[in-house]
């Protein structure tokens, strides 16, 4: 009975094992009648360590003519790297933002585009990616990161050496997280500057389509978008520390 399936951790392949005993306990078998030629004593006594291949496994399933349930492929826990944080905790934070920021060249006037934020099954985190940036070339995706015990989470992306972070804090009841963007800006040419401004993302309803690209002074949702962007230092949700 092969799977396509991977075995998955030391602690699956442990509870794979405690599987097998129940059912050689329920039928009165012992782990010595699962010895064959093709299956030796030490391997038997691995496998309930926990230590074992696939073949090794398709063998025992084999002899006892049924299958023992691989643990699925399921949204768990992410790496402590990136917060630990457990998907139902995080799962609200799904979805479409609309993000607006001041541009860096002329910081009167406004870049609206969107971030889809998802958990991604590989990567076993959140990621997030950015979509309809009038300046593609600049579009980004990254990692979610919230460390545990503060009311703020990192979008973070790099690429080449690169690093840009994203410092948000989460959804307040409007579904609108502020914060701070520190990056490198590319004015022109082979010219770098590092730049670091106030941000913020608005959680979007479906079907919602909002105003994106330069957003400027004509524009009829600048003054909107402006007094968004004045709460992220009026209500201190970051602080530009300047001597």
């Amino acid at each position: 009975m092969k799977h396509e399936t991977g075995l998955g951790s030391k602690p699956d392949k442990k509870a794979i094992a405690n599987a097998i005993q129940r059912y050689l306990d329920a039928n009165g078998l012992a782990r010595k009648d699962l010895i064959r030629e093709h299956l030796s004593k030490s391997s038997i006594e691995k496998l309930f360590q926990g230590d074992f291949t696939e073949r090794t496994l398709n063998k025992v399933e084999g002899i006892l003519k049924t299958s023992f349930q691989r643990p699925p492929a399921v949204k768990d826990t992410a790496a402590k790297s990136v917060g630990g944080y457990v998907f139902d905790a995080v799962e609200y934070l799904q979805g479409d933002y609309l993000c607006v920021r001041p541009m860096f060249a002329n910081p009167a006037n406004f870049n609206a585009y969107l971030i889809t934020i998802a958990w991604n099954d590989e990567q076993n985190c959140l990621v997030f990616e950015e979509k309809s940036r009038f300046d593609g070339k600049y579009r980004q995706q990254g990692t979610v990161y919230i460390p545990f015990g503060t009311p703020f989470m990192n979008l973070v992306s790099s690429s080449a050496g690169n690093v840009r972070t994203i410092l948000l804090s989460l959804p307040d009841s409007e579904d609108m997280m502020r914060g701070i963007i520190s990056t490198l800006s590319n004015p022109k040419g082979s010219i770098y500057i590092p730049v670091a401004a106030p941000i913020v993302l608005r959680k979007l309803q479906p079907g919602e389509t909002p105003e994106l690209g330069v957003i400027s002074r004509d524009n009829s949702r600048y003054g909107e978008y402006q007094s968004w962007l004045a709460t992220v230092l009026t209500e201190e949700f970051g602080i530009f520390a300047v001597p």
